[in-house]
């Protein structure tokens, strides 16, 4: 049995004696990449007290460590005072290869040791993060549901050109009666605006082929930027580019769950 094999033997194994909070966790990590101690509480432990979810986050993320099934990064958000909730974890090794399995996937490529991103990468990739655990506490509270998250490369998009649109994220939303898709560009205030109209005309251009998009439609572009002043900037450039063939939204970071839900109300 070639080493492959014997992993991927080792990890079905491994697959029956994990709990479904466990697969969950690996589930969540694959999909966003990464997740702080907090974000991952939020999304997986909140059946237990509050006094409680964070010693029994901690105990079972330190098995799954231990397992190499999630990795921890060097570097938490929020310093010292965070403790472990400010840790930030990906998928390890072992893991990676279960996402596969859970998925129902055959063992794609070499797995990766985790490391610790730039710091640019890693902010973004948490705003991302923050989004959908965001999408999915909503969900718990209203009759909307979270039916679609994407991040990327699997929500980029055939620009109708030869290559590819290439959002952060792709979102859908559904209620008993209609469904609202989104793509998504998370805006860290770092890109000049000339940046920002390059990606308004790649977007027109799509539109212009007349093609659909994600979930058989045109969906909306949402940017979500860290403050108001920000989406204020990006508001104006998109009304400078006159008429539009797509819909534009801008929001902040902080209302992004909120302002997707709503799309639903223009549906």
């Amino acid at each position: 049995m070639n080493g492959l094999r014997a992993s991927w033997a080792k990890v079905a194994s491994l697959a029956e004696r994990l709990s479904e909070r466990d697969k969950e966790i690996i589930g969540h990590l694959a999909r966003v990449r990464l997740l702080t101690g907090a974000q991952l509480e939020r999304l997986s432990f909140t059946h237990h007290s509050d006094e409680h979810q964070s010693h029994i986050r901690r105990r079972v993320l330190k098995r799954l460590v231990d397992l190499e099934l999630v990795g921890a990064l060097e570097r938490p958000i929020g310093g010292v005072r965070a403790g472990s909730a400010g840790l930030i974890y990906c998928l390890g090794r072992m893991g990676q290869r279960m996402a596969d399995l859970l998925n129902g996937s055959t063992p794609n490529g070499r797995t990766r040791s985790p490391r610790t991103p730039g710091d640019m990468f890693l902010r973004h990739t948490l705003a991302i993060s923050e989004t959908f655990v965001s999408l999915v506490e909503l969900s718990r509270q209203t009759a909307t549901k979270l039916r679609t998250f994407h991040t990327e490369p699997n929500c980029w998009w055939p620009d109708g050109h030869g290559g590819f649109l290439r959002p952060d994220g792709l979102v859908i939303v559904e209620d008993d009666n209609y469904d609202a898709t989104s793509w998504l560009e998370i805006d860290q205030g770092s890109e000049h605006l000339g940046r920002i109209r390059a990606k308004i005309a790649a977007y027109e251009r799509f539109a212009m082929t007349g093609t659909e998009g994600a979930n058989g439609v045109l969906p909306h572009v949402v940017f979500a930027t860290p403050g108001d002043s920000r989406a204020d900037a990006i508001a104006r450039e998109i009304a400078n580019q006159g008429t539009l063939r797509m819909t534009y939204r801008v929001t902040t970071q902080e209302k992004l769950a909120a302002t997707l839900f709503r799309e639903l109300e223009s549906s």
